[in-house]
């Protein structure tokens, strides 16, 4: 079924919206448009505001905690991050969506970058990292984040999720990429991460600038490694290892091998979804690329980027969605 804005905003949400931006006019909601729709949520603009609307039925996404650290980041001044972040709510005060100011940015993966823009991408892509990840750990627990082993209360259930669509020989594969990461994994620094710095969820300016980064929905206090293989997911080693060097905070000596050993497990939440959804097609794609990301990141391969700029669905949506 295809979605429009007008489907999306329903009489109750528009009730909601209006009730915090009180300077909306009815005409707003006419022209509203879908910004796109992603795995977890869709995204609509109404006038300067992305209202984003999660996805219920396949994901328990907790707006209040994603929002609260919205507001942490922009209390702390940490850039490129969405401001203006309010939570909808409906009459018996449960949320509903959540919106904040539209960034004007195109997401970095499609960008093309050379020389002095993708300097400054680099540039700003580590200082937002390097802010994101000095924000103290009790703050994050403050706006509702779980201090929980993220490895053993993210990855492990993912894995076993997904395991009756493997094939018996990946399978196999997968346990030995894990049981040869085990041991960097058990011993890591824990930080705020996004969860998701990918090309999808960073925007950029024509210069290089980074307009902003969205999608927050993943944040947890973790390895800062799992934002390491965000950003290898659409871009190289070599632009990562740029970043770094405007972090601006010590990155231990495994970090890089981690981020490897994440970014193999990316296909895993693909699978996870198209099982629950009946998608053979997305299934089996998701399938070959673990394969094939499992196998590079035991023989440690070459630094091209996983995902070819352009490459199937490289047009999901800005602002929100994930």
């Amino acid at each position: 079924m295809t979605l429009d804005a007008s489907a999306l905003l329903t009489r109750e949400l528009r009730a909601a919206i209006r009730a915090e931006f009180s300077d909306l006019r009815p005409r707003d909601f006419e022209v509203a448009r879908l910004l796109g729709s992603g795995e977890s949520a869709d995204a609509v603009l109404v006038r300067d505001l992305v209202v984003r609307i999660p996805h219920h039925r396949l994901h328990d996404t907790n707006l209040e905690v994603e929002a609260r650290v919205l507001e942490l980041l922009e209390a702390r001044a940490v850039p490129s991050t969405p401001r203006g972040v309010r939570v909808l709510l409906v009459r018996d005060g449960a949320p509903l969506a959540f919106a904040y100011r539209y960034i004007d940015g195109q997401p970095s993966h499609l960008a093309h970058l050379r020389g002095a823009a993708r300097e400054r991408y680099a540039r700003d892509l580590g200082r937002f990292l390097g802010a994101l990840h000095a924000v103290p750990r009790a703050r994050a627990r403050e706006a509702g984040l779980s201090g929980a082993n993220h490895w053993r209360a993210t990855y492990v259930p993912l894995i076993e999720d997904c395991r009756p669509h493997l094939p018996r020989a990946l399978q196999s594969e997968l346990e030995q990429l894990v049981v040869q990461f085990a041991s960097l994994v058990a011993r890591t620094p824990r930080v705020l991460v996004h969860g998701d710095v990918s090309g999808f969820h960073t925007l950029v300016r024509t210069d290089g600038a980074l307009a902003g980064v969205i999608d927050f929905g993943d944040a947890a206090i973790a390895d800062p490694a799992i934002d390491f293989a965000g950003v290898l997911n659409h871009h190289s080693r070599a632009l990562l290892r740029r970043a770094l060097s405007y972090y601006g905070r010590a990155v231990d000596p495994e970090a890089l091998q981690r981020a490897e050993f994440f970014i193999a497990l990316v296909p895993l939440f693909t699978m996870r979804t198209a099982g629950l959804e009946g998608d053979e097609a997305t299934l089996r794609a998701a399938i070959a690329d673990l394969r094939r990301r499992v196998r590079r990141a035991m023989a440690r391969g070459p630094g091209e980027p996983y995902h070819a700029p352009g490459a199937p669905g490289a047009a999901a949506a800005r602002n929100g969605l994930r």
